[in-house]
């Protein structure tokens, strides 16, 4: 995950709340009534606990309250305070700290909270300002660096309505009600501390969700209704996380983060828009709607990463945080000036589906300029992200372990590219565009890419990537860079494509593929082999295309490979055929094993070992010395070269090469003369119909056993190494045809008596 690791979600509200002590339910039960001197606007000053209790409608109390104590309300109705009131709470309650590190970036905590002092009971509204008399609020404070810090915490069991025109403190918030801070009333409220507040926050202008210089948690928080913006910090070294689901209602309405050093923002809710208009409890009856403009453009949502660090889901789950289109969201990514750049991490732990581009225009306008920043999609098992529209963001992509990336949804409308920042890919990039087709450059890592969708996808160059490559459908292109770092070639359907034909000299891996699928071979492709495969589809090449086979293991081909002018090589290992093979030649290496018994339609050159089981040859064979043949049967319609090694193979008997040519055969095997004894039977090299090699069970002739004296060549073209034994075999046969002559003489005078 870069240069640090998120942390989940669940661990850091359990480090951020052990902090703190959560502040008790209520102070006292009941308390002084001062809801009379609050009706006639005196001034009321604490001794001790105090309630006023409403009976509907709202009162307006322009008074102060001071001295030492609690205030609650409660009852039916809204009271609103339009001047400051500042007490403070009696001394065996208070407790807490306000504890400040950092140095030169100081970062604001709140340990062992007090319990609350100002109390709006279910039922209730307390409302604060605006009025004739000021922007009122209720609050004790201390300053802390760049944070004003409200020592009066606040229970919402009702509402809370804050409606001034400046910065508000609330201190720590507990309850279950809702705290409201209005619309138009900038800058909003801060939130430092960790909050137990269970209830609704409804952000109508701003709220300060963590800072640069205190941290907020709000670990129960239910819901968050954002008609304005929702404004998120992280200080160094500080996760500030936010589990709650934000709702939307009126269009404007965004979230925007900001980070400082190794700080990091994580939202683990689901950003929607609200169709029921409710403040308490907002929702969203179809879940389409977030994707469907509505009149007003009012279920636009926006999100601004201000050169900020980000984090999406907390790998616990699979509810994505931004459901929407480019019609209905927009996503900015920026540089900070100093050249701060953002980087957004999706962690889900299932399939989740983006369908807006992330781009670095200015709120709505965001395809305007590039998103300035890196995505990541986080190394959590099953966490499998689509990209359904072009991506409009200059940084690099990176996908971790587990992990998956899919570009497109497989339809036209889900198309989707990246602008080609580099990509890292430690787990899987999946390619599935319908109809347009992506290019791609910079691709690394120790993971996979699968081809899986009709569009053409093309790696332009920088391919390092060490995982497997599967086409699956459509065609994989690569114009520059190699394949070699990729583990193994795998074309898994009909018509799958892995198009080399532009990309000069090319190796790959461990190519396997079904019927129907191609391989298009550019000036030279190597198949290395370090595990068995099979490849059923076809390696194709117009031109003089060299194919070299190297590795150790065996690579079978069961398609028929058409590469008319290609110049087929085995160096290492076995290649296997089962089918055709068209080229101009096929050599086999001393390395090298070919394992045939399909057709070569061309010249083969044996320096290593063939064997061939029903192997046919359209063209020469050629068997140089110190190569080696295991031979059940093969057809060979060019001239036959022999030397070296010759192995029956199992059953071997009758014409075992085939040499439908003209020609005779060329040569002997090693020690394998013409009639020479193999096992039970004899081999000749005039066998058939009178050029092919046979074994047999006949007999030798004399002509054979005398070439079998002689050597290998022919009795009817002695060379001068045997004229003596020529002259011999010449005087024996004259002698014997005299005796004959004499005794048949004999025999005729003998009857004429």
């Amino acid at each position: 995950m870069g240069a640090f690791r998120l942390i989940r979600a669940t661990a850091v509200m359990a480090a951020v709340v052990a902090l703190v002590v959560p502040p008790t339910a209520s102070a006292q039960p009941g308390g002084k009534d001062v809801t009379a001197d609050i009706k006639a606007n005196r001034n009321v000053v604490l001794t001790g606990d105090a309630v006023v209790r409403l009976t509907g409608g709202t009162t307006t109390y322009t008074g102060v309250i001071s001295g030492v104590g609690t205030f609650t309300v409660e009852g039916t109705g809204t009271l609103v305070v339009v001047k400051n009131s500042d007490f403070t709470l009696p001394a065996d309650r208070r407790r807490q700290k306000i504890v400040t590190v950092g140095g030169n970036h100081p970062v604001t905590t709140i340990e062992n909270p007090d319990p609350p002092g100002v109390i709006v009971r279910r039922g209730a509204t307390l409302q604060y300002g605006p009025g004739t008399g000021g922007d009122g609020v209720i609050g004790h404070f201390t300053q802390a660096p760049e944070v004003q810090i409200n020592n009066l915490n606040h229970q919402v069991d009702g509402t809370l309505d804050v409606a001034v025109h400046r910065l508000v403190n609330l201190g720590i918030l507990t309850g279950t009600g809702l705290v409201k801070q209005r619309r138009s009333t900038w800058p909003g409220i801060d939130l430092p501390g960790a909050h137990p507040f269970s209830g609704i926050l409804y952000v109508g202008t701003g709220a300060g969700y963590g800072s640069l210089h205190f941290v907020t948690s709000t670990p129960n928080l239910r819901k968050v209704l954002n008609l304005g913006s929702f404004i998120h910090h992280a200080a160094d070294k500080q996760v500030t996380a936010n589990r709650a689901d934000v709702y939307s209602q009126v269009w404007g309405s965004d979230i925007n983060f900001h980070t400082w050093g190794s700080g990091v923002v994580l939202m683990s809710g689901v950003y929607s828009w609200s169709d029921n208009g409710s403040d308490t409890d907002p929702a969203l009856g179809d879940p389409a709607r977030n994707f469907a403009v509505v009149p007003h453009n009012d279920n636009k949502r926006g999100i601004n990463i201000e050169g900020a660090t980000v984090q999406w889901g907390d790998g616990t789950h699979n509810r994505f945080f931004l459901p929407g289109n480019e019609k209905t969201v927009y996503i900015n990514m920026h540089a900070e000036r100093n050249g701060t750049r953002s980087r957004l991490t999706l962690d889900y732990n299932g399939p989740v589906t983006l369908d807006a581009p992330i781009s670095g225009g200015i709120y709505h306008d965001t395809l305007k300029d590039v998103g300035r920043g890196d995505v990541v999609i986080a190394a959590t098992p099953g966490n499998a992200v689509t990209f359904t529209a072009p991506q409009n963001y200059d940084g690099s992509t990176t996908i971790g372990a587990g992990a998956s990336l899919r570009l497109g949804d497989g339809t036209p409308q889900g198309d989707s590219s990246l602008l080609g920042g580099g990509i890292v890919v430690d787990g899987e990039l999946i390619l599935q565009n319908a109809a347009q087709g992506v290019q791609l450059s910079g691709v690394g890592g120790g993971g996979s890419l699968t081809q899986a969708g009709p569009a053409t996808t093309t790696l332009t160059g920088g391919i390092t990537y060490q995982g497997k490559t599967t086409v699956k459908a459509g065609t994989l292109a690569v114009t520059g860079g190699t394949l070699a770092g990729s583990g193994a070639i795998d074309l898994t359907a009909p018509g799958a494509t892995l198009d080399l034909a532009k990309a000069g000299d090319q190796t790959i891996n461990n190519l396997g593929g079904s019927d129907g699928s191609t391989v298009l071979a550019g000036t030279a492709l190597t198949v290395h082999a370090t595990a068995a495969t099979t490849f059923a589809g076809a390696i194709t090449a117009p031109g003089e295309t060299a194919v070299v086979k190297t590795g150790p293991e065996t690579l079978t081909l069961t398609g028929a490979n058409t590469t008319p002018n290609g110049l087929w090589t085995v160096r290492e290992g076995v290649l296997g055929l089962s089918a055709s093979l068209q080229a101009r030649s096929l050599t086999v290496e001393p390395g090298g094993a070919l394992n045939a018994g399909g057709t070569v339609e061309g010249a083969v050159e044996n320096s290593g070992t063939v064997t061939a089981d029903g192997l046919t040859v359209q063209g020469p064979y050629t068997q140089r010395p110190g190569a080696k043949i295991v031979a059940g049967r093969m057809t060979v319609s060019g001239p036959v070269v022999l030397a070296g090694a010759f192995e029956p193979g199992p059953g071997a008997s009758g014409v075992v090469i085939d040499n439908t040519g003209a020609d005779a055969v060329t040569g002997t095997f090693d020690g394998l003369p013409e009639g020479a004894q193999v096992g039970a039977l004899r081999i000749t090299y005039r066998g058939g119909d009178g050029n092919d090699v046979e074994l047999t069970d006949k007999s030798a002739t004399a002509d054979e056993l005398a070439q079998s004296i002689g050597g290998s060549q022919s009795l009817t073209t002695p060379t001068s190494g045997n004229v003596l034994l020529w002259s011999a075999i010449a005087g024996v046969s004259a002698l014997l045809c005299g005796v004959l002559l004499l005794l048949f003489r004999r025999r005729r005078r003998r009857r004429r008596h």
